[in-house]
């Protein structure tokens, strides 16, 4: 689903310093750090065009996307059945 772009490494050991990737369908690309900040872009996609929608900017991934994870629970929990929000995935991320 990811493909990344470029891998920029850090001078002292070489190790990955941060990666630029996007998404197969270009809907998504982000920069992310080894520190766990990242630079999240949102697009539309349409023939003619690929246009910027959103930027997400954190220092804390993990707790953005556990954030993400309890507010699609509480609209589960909410909206439920016959809604977007059903949960109908049996994988860790429904």
């Amino acid at each position: 689903m990811w493909i990344i772009k470029t891998e920029h490494k850090r001078d002292a050991d070489g190790g990955t310093a941060a990666l630029e990737l996007e998404t197969e369908d270009k809907r998504f690309d982000v920069n992310i750090r080894w520190d766990g900040c990242a630079e999240i872009h949102v697009y539309s996609i349409t023939e003619e065009n690929r246009d910027i929608n959103d930027t997400f900017h954190t220092c804390d991934l993990k707790g953005f996307i556990d954030m993400l994870q309890s507010l699609n629970s509480v609209c589960q929990d909410y909206f439920g059945e016959g809604s977007y929000w059903e949960d109908t995935n049996d994988d860790e991320f429904g």
